[in-house]
């Protein structure tokens, strides 16, 4: 966490904080991360694979309850079909363990009459969320902000995922962390008031997608910190 690194440079207040939610291409494509389905790999999935505190992806997917999978995939990925998914997860499992990329891009595929590439990345991104903590450690990471931004500063994010993309939004409107996809609130910040700079999103348009498709969903909101 941030704080930690300003506090060990002797800061209190910053003019600014700019956060890329985003993994680089080089992790996505690392044979060994187990990130992707194109490629036979271990299941890690792991950001930091020195990190003992952390399980990895084999771990998650191998203990994982039914209904745990099944909530994840319809909150991070709107999948309609999950719970067919998650049945021939559980069946594959049961048989025997999910060791590879491969065994679980099978298991997945079990679920359609043909290989459906859309739902093996929603799923394998989802795993990777999980097995990375990625979205509480978004929600705790902007409510640390606000005790370091100073007043004028800006806060600027780039998202790449649309529940990480309305926790931004209605942080920037509000203060306001909800619980998953609901309206019950998880945090609220009462002293603190930010001003919405980007009405919209920025994204990425025309030749930039082309030469770098994975910034298709990329998405910069910018707030200032007015109280």
């Amino acid at each position: 966490m941030f704080p930690q690194i300003l506090e060990k440079m002797g800061i209190n207040k910053v003019d600014g904080f700019l956060f890329d939610l985003g993994i680089s291409s080089y992790q996505i494509d690392s044979e060994h991360r187990g990130f992707s389905y194109m490629q036979d790999a271990p299941l890690d999935m792991r950001f930091n694979c020195n990190d003992p505190n952390t399980i990895t992806a084999k771990e998650l997917i191998n203990t994982i309850s039914k209904n745990e999978l099944s909530n994840a995939l319809k909150i991070y990925a709107n999948i309609s079909d999950h719970s067919k998914i998650v049945r021939n997860i559980i069946n594959e499992r049961n048989k025997n363990q999910l060791h590879s990329t491969f065994d679980l891009r099978k298991a997945i595929s079990k679920s359609f009459p043909y290989e459906n590439y859309k739902k093996l990345s929603q799923v394998f991104q989802v795993i990777r969320i999980l097995v990375n903590n990625e979205i509480e450690i978004i929600k705790e990471t902007l409510k640390l902000t606000m005790k370091y931004l100073k007043i004028g500063g800006k806060i600027a994010v780039i998202s790449f995922h649309s529940v990480e993309d309305r926790i931004i939004k209605h942080f920037f409107k509000n203060l306001i962390i909800y619980k998953n996809l609901s309206y019950d609130i998880e945090y609220q910040n009462s002293t603190a008031q930010l001003k919405i700079l980007t009405k919209k999103p920025i994204m990425e348009a025309g030749v930039d997608t082309k030469l770098n498709p994975r910034a298709r969903s990329a998405k910069l909101r910018v707030a200032e910190r007015v109280k």
